[in-house]
């Protein structure tokens, strides 16, 4: 992904989570170790931990993202 890129898929997943997870999913998505299908899970446990007030949760298998 280029640089712009990468900032716009940011503007997008800002509006739906917190700077935090946002960074860690744009990383994600440009991490060829997780699979579609791990990061399809993740995503919906990282929203899930953002209703709960998990500001800084990392799904297991995304520490090194």
């Amino acid at each position: 992904m280029t640089q712009n890129e990468i900032e716009k898929v940011n503007c997008f997943l800002e509006r739906k989570y917190n700077l935090f997870h946002a960074d860690l999913i744009a990383r994600a998505i440009q991490n060829d170790r997780i699979t579609v299908e791990q990061f399809k899970v993740a995503c919906g446990v990282i929203a899930m931990a953002e209703s709960v007030d998990g500001d800084e949760f990392v799904p297991k298998g995304w520490e090194e993202v």
